[in-house]
């Protein structure tokens, strides 16, 4: 029995003896390394090309176009900024430490209704392919690219393909930023 409170006893005071030696695990040896910072620190967002891969939309499927038209660059300017870009209003030029990001979407939004009603089976399926791409400004070169494809089968209530399409841009182009943070100057 007293081997088993020495036991607990060591183990208890195992924390402080590390934090009082300074090898706690939340600290490293890099903190002594300075990180070099990114290269690109601005972004300009290109007009968006949009794509509905349907042969006959009725009005609602145009109006719905529109507006996910309209959504899309805020979208994208809003996950740049996240990832810590400043997001330019206009095209950069040959601005050193800037990107132009263009993005082209192609997009069935299917039948919410059949995804509803017999999602498990692919009814009404809706689909979205995503690329991105990011061109520094100075050199006209990409530097970072990301093609994404995302489907929604089911759902509740056949689920909102808009804001799911969405969402996915949106952690596309977060994907993007992160490679970017990764080129240093």
């Amino acid at each position: 029995m007293f081997r088993s409170i020495v036991h607990a006893a060591a183990w208890g005071l195992l924390p402080v003896v590390l934090a009082a030696c300074g090898s706690s695990p939340d600290k490293s040896d890099s903190s002594s390394v300075p990180e070099v910072p990114s290269k690109y620190t601005h972004a300009y967002v290109s007009p968006i090309s949009v794509t509905l891969l349907d042969k006959d939309p009725d009005d609602n499927r145009v109006q719905d176009k529109r507006a996910f038209e309209k959504s899309l660059p805020g979208v994208i300017q809003e996950a740049l900024k996240e990832s810590g870009l400043e997001v330019l209003s206009e095209q950069p030029g040959q601005r050193e430490g800037a990107v132009v990001v263009q993005a082209k979407l192609s997009y069935d939004p299917g039948n919410r209704a059949l995804r509803w009603v017999g999602g498990i089976v692919g009814a009404g399926k809706a689909t979205v392919d995503i690329s991105l791409e990011a061109t520094d400004a100075s050199s006209g070169k990409v530097v970072a690219s990301k093609q994404e494809s995302d489907s929604k089968r089911g759902g509740a209530f056949g689920g909102d393909f808009y804001e799911d399409a969405a969402e996915t841009l949106g952690e596309a182009t977060e994907e993007l930023a992160e490679a970017l943070a990764l080129i240093k100057r």
